[in-house]
């Protein structure tokens, strides 16, 4: 399906109201969980939801950013503060609060299975799913600067999205698993936090 042409400006698109929204996440996320996410489309969930597709494409822009903010909605509660004081600490209850594994029997959305040929897929899981603990990261990079923790000119800094992302997508993507805190933790032990604190 053609996607309509989205000209309007973020700041211009008509907000729903927060119950009108949580309706039609929950309706995604169900109906994604019913057929998986390659045979979801945005006119079902219109259908649905008895909205029209032109008000999804203006809040969500595509199929991919409405359904991983259904998914986030649905399944990932907010991330607290972190500030421990310790950059260990910081990084440990980081990884501590990374999405967590699916719940045994909950569905998986065929996601996984989709995101290595779907680019606009890939990036709706970074800016949306994925966001929150990213920019918590760069805080807490910025603060253990300050503090004097980490060098500023450290080039581990260049990477830290890289290894804390990519431990967590290649155990789900190579070996089919989720990653756990724990797997985090060694990744951050071993690797990043030796890194950042080198110099």
């Amino acid at each position: 399906m053609t996607q309509p042409q989205i000209t309007d400006p973020p700041s211009r698109r008509q907000r729903l109201t927060a119950e009108r929204r949580q309706q039609i996440l929950d309706a995604t996320y169900d109906l994604v969980a019913e057929v998986g996410y390659d045979n979801a489309t945005i006119d079902e969930v219109a259908r649905r939801t008895r909205s029209s597709t032109a008000t999804l494409y203006r809040q969500w822009d595509n199929k991919p950013r409405l359904v991983i903010t259904a998914l986030a909605a649905r399944k990932y509660p907010p991330l607290p503060d972190i500030d421990t004081g310790d950059l260990r600490q910081d990084l440990h209850t980081l990884a501590r609060n990374m999405p967590p594994p699916h719940p045994v029997g909950a569905p998986t959305l065929g996601i996984w299975q989709s995101v290595l040929a779907d680019p606009a897929l890939a990036r709706a899981l970074r800016d949306v799913l994925f966001a929150p603990y990213l920019d918590a990261l760069k805080a807490i990079l910025r603060r253990h600067i300050d503090r004097g923790a980490i060098h500023p000119d450290n080039p581990a800094l260049q990477h830290t999205e890289m290894l804390l992302l990519g431990s967590f997508f290649i155990e789900k993507l190579l070996y089919g698993q989720e990653a756990t805190p724990d797997q985090l933790i060694g990744v951050i032990d071993a690797l990043l936090l030796p890194a950042l604190t080198s110099q």
